[in-house]
This record gives C-alpha cells, structure tokens and sequence, in this order.
C-alpha cells in the first residue's frame, strides 16, 4: 500500500518552508560572528510598597554582545534591556548583582558582559509627618505701607515621603501670594508645594494665606524703638 498524502499541495508547502528555514540558518552559521557595545535601558520590577528608592538609578547599562553581523547591524535598543528585581528588598544601601539571566536580547544574540555589573541603590521606608507651611509673598505693597505678618490657616500639612528625609524637611512653601500695590490684608487660597520630588502633600492640598498690611515704619522710629 502507497502512502498518499491527502494535501499534496501542503506537503509541498511545508517541504519548501523546511528548506527555506534551513538555509536562513545555514546562511546565518556560515556570516561573520561579531561582538558590538550597546546601551540598554535599565528596568526596577517589584518595588517594595512601603519602600522608595532615593539613590540616582542609571538610565542605562552597556551590553557587550556577540552574534552574526546582520543581527548585531540591526540590534537597537527597543531589542534589550536588563531587569532587576527588588522583591524582598528591605531598607538601605546595597549592590544589586546584574547577572546575564536579568539580560533581554533576540535570539541568536549572546551577552558577553554586563557594565556595570553591579547597581548601587539605597532604599528608604515612606513616612508621614507634619510640617510647618511657609506662604511665599511676592510684590511691593503701596507707597509707605509694608508687610506686617503672613499667616497660613492651616498652619501645618502632612507631608508623605522618604523617612529619612522628612526628618529633616523644615518647611514646606505655597504658591505665591501677590502684595503688589496692597494698602490693606491680602488673602488667597494657594497650593502648597512639595519641595522633593519623591515627597507629595497628601493633606490638605491648599492653605489660606493671610497677608497683613500696615504703615512702614520709618528708618528714625525703628532706630528710637531699638
């Protein structure tokens, strides 16, 4: 008994595919192999919740790679990129080691060497404190009148962040409030600024600012007062 196959025409599909992927792979063997430097994007996963990193991270590392010439011409970094891992990380310095398995290239290219092979980092816990707000006022008031007090209603907000920084976060500072050309109280409801990136105000987010306004003392007055 004959075998027939019941699609020829597949047959010979699948034949010339074979071939096809047989000679792509020969003619990728028989190229030159090269080795080239690229950088790559570097990428933290698994944050710790409680945790912020407040070490500069690298933007990107450098790989040195090895495969045939085509592949290494068309590599670009939207190919690579290395992933580190920080589940399990607990507060403070350390070096992460940057091993060749935390290394993302196409396949048929080999990673040689990672630079740097370790990336320093250092972790703080986030903590919550209450600070001291201090309004910024901005202009002249009128002729012969000047700024007498500033007082924020209220006069602290809770500010979330790094623990270590906020221990020594002294203040945090509002958006401007305007006394130009003012011959009476000024008041404005303004934004309070975090004054550190990794630091947010979580509440509350505006504070009344109330500008007094009074006559200028005078140079020989506040020399008699003194």
């Amino acid at each position: 008994m004959r075998f027939v196959p019941r699609s020829p025409g597949n047959l010979v599909l699948a034949v010339v595919l074979a071939c096809l992927v047989w000679y792509a792979s020969a003619l990728d063997r028989r190229e030159r192999i090269s080795e080239r430097q690229i950088d790559t994007p570097l990428t933290l996963v698994n944050v710790p919740a409680d945790t912020v990193i407040t070490s500069e991270v690298p933007r990107f590392l450098s790989l040195r790679v090895r495969g045939s010439l085509s592949r290494l011409r068309a590599l670009d970094q939207t190919q690579t990129g290395v992933v580190i891992d920080l589940r399990g990380a607990s507060e403070g310095e350390r070096e992460f080691a940057v091993e060749t398995r935390n290394v993302i290239v196409p396949e048929g290219v080999t990673v040689l060497a990672v630079t740097p092979s370790q990336v320093p980092l250092r972790l703080e816990r986030i903590g919550h404190r209450r600070v001291p707000v201090k309004p910024r006022v901005t202009g002249e008031p009128a002729a012969g009148m000047a700024v007498t007090t500033v007082v924020p209603e209220p006069a602290t907000v809770v500010v979330s962040g790094p623990r270590l920084q906020l221990e020594t976060l002294q203040a945090v500072p509002t958006d401007p409030v305007s006394v130009d050309g003012a011959d009476g109280p000024v008041e404005a409801l303004v934004a309070v600024r975090s004054p550190n990136p990794l630091m947010r105000i979580v509440e509350p987010l505006a504070v009344r600012v109330v500008v007094q306004i009074g006559p200028a003392r005078s140079d020989s007055r506040a020399g008699r007062r003194r």
